[in-house]
């Protein structure tokens, strides 16, 4: 099916791009997200979306000036459609903060092999040797299937003969950058889709609040890896709730704002189905899966990111998980949370200039 052309869908086109693979159920992450991106493409004017497309056919859409609800459809992309984000408020401490509200039925692969921004592009400008980079999640992933281990580990791959990819950069991707991304993907490049904005504008904030369930599933992912159990055909379904950071100066203060909309303020709940005789190792993994388990929790992120000199990378992973985590298991009817949800660290975050 040739959807370059389409508006809009119907379910019933949508369920035919559904792929039966050994049997298993399969859903296309490429193309559902390019039904809600071409649907915010062909409303670009009114949504204060800037369309640019390139020689090569390949589109980008800078999304940098949209709104809430832009923001919220944007976190739907990254899900690969698999996952609904919700514009709402959430009280913080006597205060009502603009919100998102996240709920997915397929939380395996809508956050981790969609949603997850796992692959870091970088892209080299032959003429003027400026290289351009950065983080690319959605469904793209699934194609071009960088993280190999991650892929083998879910049993998920996207045949789809379409790549949507969404940037968190202040810098528009170029046609090199969508010709690679093709590349990487094996798809033509004018099949190649992108939707970008950077973190301190409404919709990174709220796509990056919109991770609130996926953070939760990666760190869980992370902590029953290293206890060898396997936890990712046991979750059923996931559903959550973020503040929306306030927009910050500069993309550094936003960065530390948007991590502590989770760390500090998200609260999630997870469905999950384990076995009565394995119920104990799933509470011993999900004591370590909230936030304030990590080392140097406590601080706002963005002192914890100067301090280690703004190298992302040195921070201790464990940090970038939601406050609260409450996990149902249908087998046993337990109901347990782990963590807390802390308003004070919310409030020096994002009360600071």
């Amino acid at each position: 099916m040739d959807v370059r052309g389409c508006c809009c869908y119907s379910r019933d086109l949508l369920d035919m791009e559904v792929n039966k693979m050994n049997g298993k159920y399969s859903p296309s992450v490429n193309t559902l997200a390019l039904a809600i991106l071409m649907d915010l493409r062909t409303n670009a004017k009114n949504l204060r979306l800037q369309v640019e497309k390139f020689e090569n056919g390949a589109v980008a859409i800078d999304a940098s000036q949209g709104d809430y609800n832009v923001g919220a459809r944007v976190g739907e992309i990254c899900m690969g459609g698999l996952g609904t984000v919700s514009i709402t408020t959430m009280p913080v401490d006597g205060l009502y903060l603009p919100a998102v509200h996240v709920h997915t039925g397929d939380p395996v692969i809508s956050c981790m092999g969609s949603q997850y921004a796992g692959w870091q592009v970088k892209v080299k400008n032959v003429e003027t040797g400026k290289k351009w980079k950065a983080m690319s999640s959605g469904p793209a992933r699934a194609r071009s299937k960088v993280e190999k281990k991650l892929y083998a580990r879910i049993g998920y791959e996207d045949e789809a003969q379409a790549a949507v990819t969404v940037f968190e950069t202040s810098k528009a991707p170029t046609d090199e950058v969508m010709e690679y991304v093709a590349g990487k993907c094996n798809v033509d490049p004018k099949d190649t889709h992108a939707i970008w904005a950077p973190t301190n504008c409404i919709v990174g904030s709220t796509q990056i609040s919109a991770r609130v369930v996926e953070t939760s599933i990666h760190k869980l992912f992370e902590v029953a890896h290293e206890e060898g159990y396997q936890i990712e055909d046991k979750i059923v379904a996931g559903e959550g709730i973020a503040p929306i950071a306030p927009i910050a100066k500069n993309d550094l203060k936003a960065m530390g704002r948007t991590n502590d909309a989770i760390l500090a303020g998200g609260n999630v709940n997870l469905t999950v189905r384990v076995p009565k005789d394995e119920e104990e190792i799933l509470q011993s993994i999900m004591k370590k899966v909230p936030s304030s388990t990590a080392a140097g929790y406590g601080d706002p992120f963005y002192k914890i990111f100067k301090s280690f000199n703004f190298k992302f990378y040195d921070i201790d992973p464990g940090l970038f998980a939601p406050a609260l985590v409450t996990v149902n298991n249908m087998v046993t009817g337990s109901c347990i949370s782990y963590g807390a949800l802390d308003p004070e660290l919310l409030k020096r975050s994002f009360f600071t200039a």
